[in-house]
């Protein structure tokens, strides 16, 4: 699913609020940037895929 149909199936309203819940969230620590990128590290790896390059 593209971001732009989850968007047309949650509605408008949904995806306003969910964007103002993550723009006032407070920001991720390290641990818990590096906790993410381990588990998606892992499925990647459970499923035979490359991990996206790292941002420098």
């Amino acid at each position: 699913m593209t971001r732009a149909e989850a968007e047309r199936l949650l509605g408008p309203a949904v995806v306003e609020a969910v964007r103002r819940e993550v723009k006032e969230a407070p920001p991720l620590s390290t641990e818990q940037r590096e906790q993410i990128r381990a588990v998606f590290a892992a499925a990647h790896a459970i499923n035979g895929l490359q991990p996206p390059a790292r941002a420098a």
